[in-house]
């Protein structure tokens, strides 16, 4: 365990660094930069949070990843790699990051931290021997685990909060600023066309609403039964798919979930700047 205690060290060394990156981002009135660095600092103490509830952390993952054992120190070695990963690398470019390319900057990071949890997957994998799907799907429940333990919930309370609850969420807000955009978009430009783009905005974003209502209701049950519930209805659609469980999570939330969402915001961004350079078109015309 002598090498954990050097990389949770290592880890920890970095906390100052960053609360003052996001201070001095914070006075520069640069928000993006401040978000980014906060984000980071809030994932940090996460895992390191989560490495002294390790015990639980691994209750979960013989409960929930496929009755994987025996790598205590091996998980919490890869998920303060990971966690030193993705800290570094945003360290070291945040800074250099243009506002016009925020988005950008955004996607990779979670891309990026997609690729940490996959790196912790590979660990397991090698380390145990399962499949590299057994070893993916453990270390996603791993760190569901480690951000419930940093805040006081359990694995399903946070299971139905994050995967739920939250990217529901976020695909309607993902929505509404791709409806904004047209109302917008037709603000800018009062056409025949601009004010059927903008109907059809309205209506997508309506569309959103009503499934982020119809799930909100479907889910208002006690968190342990929301969990149970999502869990019977994924197993059922695994049947139907004629596929395995872990399959339709990794399709539905996190696929689908960032199709939609990612697919929504460049589609916004794409309808903003077009409608920009229409306006100043005609100005200068």
């Amino acid at each position: 365990m002598a090498i954990t205690t050097y990389i949770l060290m290592a880890a920890a060394s970095l906390l100052p660094a960053l609360a003052t990156s996001a201070g001095r981002c914070f006075r520069e009135k640069d928000l993006i930069s401040f978000s980014l660095f906060s984000l980071c600092g809030i994932w940090e103490v996460t895992m390191i949070s989560a490495f002294f509830q390790a015990d639980y952390m691994m209750a979960l993952l013989y409960k929930y990843g496929q009755s994987i054992r025996s790598y205590h120190s091996y998980i919490c070695v890869a998920s303060l790699l990971g966690c030193l990963l993705v800290s570094l690398m945003l360290s070291l470019t945040v800074r250099y990051m243009k506002k016009q390319h925020a988005l950008k900057w955004i996607i990779g990071v979670f891309a990026l931290f997609l690729f940490a949890i996959l790196i912790i997957g590979i660990c397991i994998s090698l380390v145990t021997g399962v499949s590299l799907d057994q070893g993916f799907f453990a270390a996603c429940c791993g760190v569901m685990g480690a951000v419930g333990v940093a805040w006081g919930l359990t694995y399903k309370e946070i299971c139905v909060i994050g995967n739920i609850y939250l990217e529901a969420g976020i695909c309607l807000l993902s929505a509404l600023w791709l409806t904004w955009s047209t109302i917008k978009a037709y603000g800018r430009n009062r056409t025949r066309q601009h004010c059927l783009l903008m109907s059809l905005g309205l209506l997508y974003g309506m569309i959103y609403l009503f499934v982020f209502l119809l799930i909100c209701k479907h889910y208002s049950m006690p968190m342990e039964k929301a969990f149970d519930l999502c869990y019977h209805e994924l197993l059922m659609l695994a049947s139907d798919w004629n596929t395995t469980y872990n399959n339709v999570n990794y399709l539905i939330f996190i696929l689908l979930f960032l199709v939609l969402t990612v697919g929504n915001i460049l589609a916004a961004k794409c309808l903003s700047s077009i409608s920009y350079k229409n306006t100043s078109d005609n100005i200068h015309a």
